[in-house]
């Protein structure tokens, strides 16, 4: 079966619209350091979902800054402008330090969950806001009542968007499972995916997972983006679905998802 991410997403949509009616006006700060083509996309789109709901939107772009030092001043600045998530748009400008950058973020405003205090604060329960992609990927196994008990489970990649945030959610949930990341041999990664009844990618590499790989049936969340030939991919080749019981798209799968689950975080 092939998840309709912007079916769930559209459903999530309404939901805050509801929610947003019965708290203070938000207002919501998109930063961009550098950047190219697919970022002015990722923030165009995160923009106009934002208004959709309701929520107030500043972009900044800040193309010309191109050291750590400026871009966490930058970011200083911000703290004192009346916003109430502050959203640093990733990748950053070669040379900057994304976590540096990222640390400036002000807790209680780090609504994409990425600086230290606030990954640390979710990883010991003391927040309620979940990590956007990791929220995604929860709606995404519940919409499609995919239980996660007695299964055997694979994080493909540790990246901070992605297999980071989803490591914490199974850990909180108390959930084993495996991670499959740059130190896992080939031949441990093939019979790790091939084991699988659930695997969830972030890894950022074009269709790296092929058919062969993966079992009759498997649960397959694909929530890495790349580009390949100027078009978004992900790293689960779409022949996969063949094989899966529940396949998510690149696009269309887990973004949109993820978009709302950021946006929900400013409640």
């Amino acid at each position: 079966m092939i998840v309709d991410g912007k079916k769930i997403a559209k459903n999530l949509e309404e939901k805050l619209v509801t929610e947003l009616l019965f708290s203070s006006p938000k207002k919501v700060c998109f930063v961009v350091f550098g950047g190219n083509v697919a970022t002015a996309q990722f923030v165009k789109m995160k923009s106009q979902i934002a208004e959709r709901v309701g929520i107030a939107v500043r972009t900044e772009i800040y193309s010309e800054v191109t050291t750590t030092e400026e871009a966490v001043k930058k970011i200083r600045d911000l703290e004192k402008k009346d916003c109430d998530g502050i959203v640093v748009q990733l990748p950053l400008t070669s040379g900057i330090d994304a976590q540096t950058v990222l640390d400036e973020v002000p807790p209680l405003k780090d609504i994409d969950v990425l600086g230290t205090i606030a990954k640390r604060s979710y990883a010991d329960g003391k927040i309620d806001r979940m990590p956007p992609v990791a929220r995604a990927v929860h709606e995404v196994l519940d919409a499609y009542n995919i239980k996660l008990k007695n299964k055997k489970i694979v994080v493909a990649g540790q990246g901070r968007l992605v297999g980071e945030p989803v490591h914490l959610m199974l850990l909180g949930m108390k959930i084993p499972h495996r991670i499959v990341d740059i130190n896992t041999s080939e031949k441990d990664k093939l019979l790790l995916f091939k084991s699988a009844d659930i695997i969830i990618s972030g890894m950022g590499v074009p269709y790296a997972i092929k058919p062969h790989m993966v079992n009759k049936g498997v649960v397959l969340i694909d929530a890495g983006t790349s580009e390949q030939g100027g078009k978004l991919v992900g790293d689960i080749d779409p022949k996969c679905a063949e094989n899966a019981s529940l396949f998510t798209p690149v696009p269309g799968g887990i973004g949109p998802i993820t978009v709302v689950s950021l946006l929900r975080n400013l409640l």
